[in-house]
């Protein structure tokens, strides 16, 4: 994880998360990145840890307004889509890129716009 001087933003009762904020990426691409990037031995610990975290993130993302997010909202449900990104690498493939698979930064999301602040999902 990159050292950072500026602390990220998030939800009261969240900022013990804040430490995973180079997974709070806002796009499909980077959070693909991301994945084929850092060592796999990186991946796993990070689902390792947010996953059991999901009990409580999913109920507070349940509650806040999809149209209008706020950035600590956003910076959460973009850890949270990191996690989903990284789920297949760990529960199937046990490995970052797959063997003799696609590479995955091939694949364009139609859909792969940044979530801001203030904007509809």
């Amino acid at each position: 994880m990159s050292e950072h001087t500026q602390p990220v933003a998030l939800p009261n009762g969240f900022e013990d998360l804040a430490r995973f904020r180079d997974w709070m990426v806002p796009t499909d691409r980077e959070r693909v990145e991301r994945r084929l990037s850092v060592p796999f031995v990186e991946v796993k610990a990070f689902y390792d840890e947010i996953l059991p975290e999901l009990d409580r993130i999913l109920p507070y993302l349940q509650t806040r307004p999809p149209t209008d997010m706020s950035q600590e909202d956003a910076n959460l449900l973009n850890l949270a889509l990191s996690l989903v990104e990284v789920a297949n690498a760990v529960e199937i493939y046990n490995q970052g890129p797959v063997m003799d698979g696609g590479d995955l930064r091939s694949f364009v999301s139609v859909i792969d716009k940044p979530l801001e602040a203030g904007s509809a999902a």
